[in-house]
């Protein structure tokens, strides 16, 4: 099993716990098929809408688990970004929803690198985490508080 970390949108991130799919965009078939069944992924929500750059989120949303194979989907549930369709998609079951700020945390995280880089790496999302990383994230979900109607 391997743990990944994902960035999204609020909005679409809704839309994705709503429809069970983790959708992504540019080259979303080869993003996709880096991960496996019964991997976990770490979302991450930078911002509040997908086609808006303010207002910023920054927050670990939730833990999942990839359930299933890379599908194509006729008509895609997201919200585009420009000329971005959303119309690949993995199955997946949220394990724990949260709202954790973590600009810090990530800043940390093997894939960061030196600033400004950590960002733009993103971009490239799902990033493969290490065990240490994993380590981070947990600790930073344990410290976070419980929010009201989303569990931990």
């Amino acid at each position: 099993m391997n743990d990944w970390l994902v960035v999204l949108s609020e909005d679409n991130w809704e839309i994705c716990v709503r429809e069970g799919l983790l959708g992504l965009g540019r080259n979303a078939e080869r993003r996709l098929n880096r991960m496996a069944e019964g991997d976990r992924v770490w979302i991450y929500v930078n911002r509040k809408y997908v086609d808006h750059q303010l207002p910023r989120v920054q927050e670990l949303r939730a833990v999942a688990r990839v359930t299933g194979p890379v599908r194509h989907l006729d008509r895609s549930p997201w919200k585009p970004r420009g000329e971005q369709r959303f119309t690949v998609a993995r199955p997946i079951a949220v394990e724990r929803r949260c709202a954790v700020p973590l600009l810090g945390v990530l800043k940390g995280l093997s894939f960061a690198g030196r600033p400004p880089a950590w960002g733009i790496r993103l971009l490239d999302a799902p990033l493969r985490l290490t065990a240490e990383d994993v380590a981070r994230l947990e600790l930073a979900l344990e410290a976070g508080r419980p929010v009201p109607g989303l569990g931990r």
